[in-house]
Parts: C-alpha cells; structure tokens; sequence
C-alpha cells in the first residue's frame, strides 16, 4: 500500500511538472469498443508508430534535474560471475599539487577559492619576500658588473695583441668577466623558478605563486599577512577527472580478477550511481587482518560525483567463456507486462523504453539476453521515474520476473 502511495504520488509530481501524457494510459472499456469500431484502413501501421511514440518521454532540463537520470553503457559478462568488494575511493597521486613558497613569504593577496578551477600557471597567491627582492637586486648588479667586466676583458684582449699589456692581466681580466657570466646566469636561472619579473605591485619583492597543474582547488588554508615557509603547503590542486577506486577483493576471489576487468563502482546516495572502469593493477601483497588483496582500478568523473573517501562498492566483471549485456536491478522496469529498460534518445531529454528478454539475475545484476547489445548506453538510475511519467499510473516498479 507504501509502495502504491508513493507511485501515486509520483506520478502526480510528474503531470505537475509537465511530462507528456504519453505511454500506456489505459482507456475504459466503452472507449476502448467504440475505437474498434470506426477503426479506418491503415489503423494497424497508424497504431504502430503510435505506440512507439508511447514509449518515449522527453524532458525538459529542469525536469532531468529533479528526476536524476543518471546512464551508464551496459557492461559484458554473466550475474553471477560478478565479484563484489568494499571500495575506497582515492585522488590519483600524479594529478594532486600541493603548492607553497620555495622561500619565506609573507602572503599579500589571494587569488582564488575553494573549488575554484584553475588551469596549469594561474596564479594562486601574490605573496612578498624578502629574499627573493635581495636575489632580483643581486641580478640587476651582476649585469651592470659583466657590461663592466665584458669592456675591460675585451680592451685588455686588445692591448696583449698589441704587446701593451701583459699577459698576467689578460687573463685576470678574462677570469673576471667569465666568473660574472657564470653567476649571472646562475641567477638568472633561480630566478626562474619565481617568475623573470616582479609580480603585481609588489616591486621586487613580489612573487607570484602559481599553479603547476590544471584542476579544482580543495584545499586554501591561508591567510593575508602570513608569513609561510618553503615546507608549507597551503594550497592544495586537485585534477578530479579520474580517481583511483582502491577494491579490498577476498583472496577466495582474487583468482577470478585480471588486469583490463570492466569494474562499476556504486555510491549510495540519493540514487545509486554508478561509475565505470578497468582494472589497472593487481597487488602481490595479501593484507593479514583483513586477508583481502588490493586491487586499483582507475574510474573516469566528468561529472565529480565519485568523491575520495566516499563510501562505495565495486562489483568487477569477471571475463568467462561467453558474455551478455549486464544492467542494473533498477534499470529494468515493466510496461504492460513487457520488460523494458530506458535508452536515451537522439534529442536531448529523450528517452525510449526498449523490449528486453531477461535472463539470469545476480548480484544486483541481470543478464539481457536480446534487446540491446554491450555498451549500449543504459539508464541505470531513474528508470522507474520514466517508467511512472509514460504509464502515468501507480504501477509497481517490480521488474516482473
């Protein structure tokens, strides 16, 4: 009765929000009969396409946004060689930055945010130093010194040609002016780490503290007018393109696991989404508490919704002779006694329910075994959503099988 409430319910949000009154809505008996009786020619072909235009639902983007509709391409394989474990989500150690002076800085303006997106070189922090300004006046000397030293190398060169000067200053001459080459370049060649020009207004003393990598920024833990050292880090930049899903599989599994295993890591939340991936790494090492081996697989997040630290479970795809389309428990609904999951459509918003035949079940898995083909995308959350806006009844969202 819970269950018929809620559809309900739902149901009525979705008219509310102005879903098509499309899908299987069932007419009564008396209209029905009449239909049938001024049934013209061509009625047949005329109700196929109709029906088919039944099955689908476009959405508008804010109605996308209330329902959650999440897809996923359907993964190959079998339910029941699925292999479930514990996930913990990490960064990828290559795409993490975390930023601070190389030498001591008094921090005179901020640049950014938290979770600001920067990209590679943007500046983070204008700070001030001391130091630097001493090295940037070393530099302005060390060049006025080699104009000094270049002249009276080459005007010396010119008297021993001419047997005026001796050697012995010639070639003092010549060690002086190489020896300022050397430390100017040296300078030089420091000062680049800083940036060649002074940053901001900060005259010589200003340095511009920039990101090394393109990402968002997650953690800012810095004041204006503090003075920070070459150990502290307070910026931290993070790529969150991808992370690394870090799956604690039970050494009675881990046989079954390969290198190149589709893996889908699920989060719980207000819908289920789900993530997927390959196996990328296998660990030799078994983990005596938890007699579990570590396995890294590496998961793409356009969208950021798979978070470090995040609660998660990861089922891996194990490869067995034969293979077929997998979908999520959720993804299949019912439609007139007939098993369908939602495929999106060619317009955006657009989403059509396709005829399935089941087969096995497992794991919180089914097996498709005709009506879509692998890596067909799929939706995997907010089918019953679309479900309920096409049959707008209070329908159960059992699967039916």
């Amino acid at each position: 009765m819970l269950q018929k409430k809620i559809v309900t319910c739902l149901t009525a949000v979705l008219l509310a929000l102005g879903l098509p009154a499309t899908g299987y809505a069932q007419e009564s008996n008396h209209q029905d009969a009449k239909s049938e009786q001024h049934e013209p020619a061509g009625a047949d072909e005329h109700a196929g396409e109709e029906a088919q235009d039944k099955r689908r639902v476009h959405l508008t983007s804010e109605q996308a946004a209330l329902l959650d509709i999440e897809t996923m391409p359907a993964p190959s394989g079998r339910a029941e060689s699925l292999v479930s474990a514990p996930v913990e989500v990490q960064f990828v150690p290559s795409q993490v930055a975390t930023v601070g002076p190389l030498l001591e800085s008094k921090v005179a303006e901020i640049k950014v945010d938290l979770g600001d997106k920067v990209r590679s070189g943007d500046v983070l922090a204008i700070l001030s130093s001391v130091e630097l300004a001493d090295i940037r006046s070393r530099l302005k000397s060390l060049e006025a010194r080699k104009v000094t030293a270049e002249a009276e190398f080459k005007r010396e060169k010119e008297l021993e040609e001419r047997g005026i000067s001796s050697e012995e200053d010639y070639l003092s001459a010549r060690a002086s002016y190489l020896t300022t080459v050397a430390e100017l370049e040296a300078t030089r060649e420091k000062l680049k780490i800083f940036g060649d020009s002074a940053a901001g207004n900060g005259g010589l003393a200003g340095y511009a503290l920039r990101s090394p990598i393109s990402g968002v920024v997650e953690k800012l833990d810095v004041s204006i007018g503090q003075t920070l050292t070459p150990t502290d880090t307070p910026f931290m930049v993070v790529n969150t393109s991808s992370v690394w899903a870090m799956i604690k599989v039970s050494e009675t599994d881990i046989g079954q696991v390969s290198p190149g295993d589709e893996v889908r890591v699920t989060i719980s939340g207000r819908s289920e989404s789900h993530h997927p991936g390959k196996v990328t790494w296998i660990s030799s090492v078994l983990d005596r508490e938890s007699r579990t081996i570590a396995v890294r697989a590496e998961i793409k997040t356009p969208d950021s919704r798979l978070r470090p630290y995040s609660f998660a479970t990861a089922e891996i795809m194990t490869q067995p002779e034969s293979t077929v389309p997998l979908v999520p428990r959720d993804a299949v609904q019912t439609i007139d006694q007939q098993d369908v999951v939602f495929v999106p459509g060619k317009e955006r918003g657009e989403y059509e329910a396709v005829p399935v035949t089941l087969g096995d079940e497992a794991n919180g898995w089914i097996e498709i075994r005709s009506g879509i083909e692998p890596e067909t995308p799929v939706v995997s959350s907010g089918a019953f959503d679309l479900m309920s806006a096409i049959t707008s009844s209070g329908r159960s969202a059992s699967h039916g099988h």
